[in-house]
């Protein structure tokens, strides 16, 4: 009879087990992206009186005789699927919707969450609630984690300059920041200022090929201009480059260069581009307009340096995670990826020229290539983290190899701002799993009763 005091002793234990996990995910009703938990039991040993026989020619065959001994905690696992989303109309609040954890730093350790409740602390850092740093990524996926936290500027110092001729030249037509050239085809005419302004040397067709640099499309205006040519009335033979050439100077704009100008001069005649038109070219202006602009940020820790503009608001601009940050001045930092899959610096400026790559140079505190990206982590088993406190997870033993990128990428999911991830806490089905633990304890303690009291008997049939 004591057996069955031992087993229903166990059934007791294991509901009141059961208990501890329904209340534990009932008081997390309302903790932002918390996961709830399921506990399922085990058989214990049993005791087998006879493990049965099999059927001979003459007799057949017995089944085993066995007596559980109770029940155990077979196991308590986490419901990880994402819980709804929460609005609360701030830009710092970001939700996964999908695969990932946010990836947070304490200064010694890194850890993780998807509570995407964020703020700014007084140097820019972004930061959960509890004051952790959180990590930006470097590139939109990677198999190490970035050491960069996200860091907002507060206060920028931008010098904006034109690029100068040796680096402009380089620059593929589609590639400059401030003009949009397309391909085509504009004319020159040298014209003899002499004889009224007659033309001697007509529609010299100069092609413009926006997949080229502006250098190689300088050096072919210069060779067509080469290829043209007039013959004067003592039969002598002018090439149309004596008069006139096309060059960069050296704050990188592009200039006619007109060699003989009390003599000589020209007109242009747009045809099928807008090459004209964007530089700023015409027949009364030689020198075009700013082609390109670079751009050096400086975060000034220094709020009284006049030469500062402070930040007025911060955003998750889209599903990536990127940041953007806009200033006083109306300009605007983000970050973006370019062709090679890295993270570099994006700079509007107030008058709308957006400058990026190696058109944004840092300097002082402003060190790192981008740290403007929230990062994500994913893992091969997402059951084998671990739970600690202030919403975060660790990595566990079981959690296998983890990952790192930015959301929207490969597995990741995207992020969604102006609120956060709420419990999925099922509310129903944590009060149907109370009744039965509580019914479960009940009915192991009717047991328990019976089994003392049949023992209570037998000590007084011994009297």
């Amino acid at each position: 009879m004591s057996q069955a005091l031992h087993t229903s002793a166990t059934g007791i234990n294991c509901g009141q087990q059961q208990i501890n996990v329904i209340a534990n995910n009932v008081a997390n009703i309302n903790t932002v992206a918390f996961k709830s938990a399921n506990m399922t039991f085990e058989t214990l040993f049993s005791n087998t009186l006879s493990y049965g026989s099999a059927a001979t020619k003459n007799r057949g065959g017995t089944n085993p005789m066995q007596i559980g001994l109770g029940v155990k905690v077979g196991g308590i696992s986490r419901n990880f699927n994402v819980g709804t989303f929460v609005n609360t109309g701030r830009d710092m609040d970001v939700m996964i919707s999908g695969n990932g954890y946010f990836v947070v730093t304490d200064g010694r350790k890194q850890f993780y969450t998807r509570d995407g409740v964020f703020a700014l602390d007084s140097q820019g850092n972004l930061i959960t609630k509890s004051g952790m740093k959180v990590l930006g990524a470097k590139a939109p996926y990677s198999g190490t984690a970035s050491s960069d936290t996200v860091r907002i500027p507060t206060n920028l110092k931008t010098t904006i300059t034109d690029t100068p001729k040796d680096e402009i030249e380089k620059k593929v037509l589609t590639k400059l920041n401030c003009v949009s050239i397309g391909s085509g085809t504009f004319k020159v005419n040298i014209t003899d200022k002499n004889d009224n302004n007659d033309i001697i040397i007509p529609d010299i067709e100069l092609e413009v090929d926006s997949s080229m640099t502006l250098g190689q499309n300088v050096s072919a205006f210069n060779d067509a201009l080469n290829a043209a040519s007039w013959t004067d009335p003592e039969g002598n033979t002018h090439k149309a480059s004596e008069y006139f050439t096309v060059d960069v100077d050296a704050d990188g704009h592009v200039i006619f260069d007109v060699k003989d100008p009390d003599n000589y001069g020209y007109s242009l005649d747009p045809v099928d581009t807008n090459f004209l038109a964007e530089t700023g070219l015409s027949n009364k202006n030689t020198v075009s307009k700013t082609l390109n602009q670079s751009v050096t940020i400086q975060d000034l820790l220094d709020f009284t340096d006049e030469n500062g503009v402070a930040v007025s608001s911060v955003t998750i601009i889209n599903e990536n995670g990127i940041i953007s940050a806009s200033y006083s001045d109306g300009s605007n930092l983000t970050t973006q990826i370019n062709e090679d899959n890295a993270a570099e610096w994006r700079f509007t400026t107030p008058e709308g020229v957006i400058i990026t790559g190696l058109d944004v140079t840092t300097k002082g505190s402003i060190t790192q290539d981008s740290n403007m990206i929230i990062e994500l982590a994913s893992f091969i088993n997402e059951s084998g983290l671990v739970s600690l406190n202030n919403n975060l997870w660790e990595w566990g033993a079981d959690a296998g190899q983890i990952f790192y990128g930015m959301a929207g990428e490969m597995a990741f999911g995207t992020l969604e701002s102006g609120g956060y991830e709420g419990s999925n806490v099922d509310i129903a089905t944590e009060l149907s799993n109370m009744i039965t633990a509580q019914r479960m304890i009940q009915m192991n303690s009717r047991v328990f009763s019976t089994a003392s009291s049949v023992m209570e008997t037998l000590a007084y049939l011994g009297q």
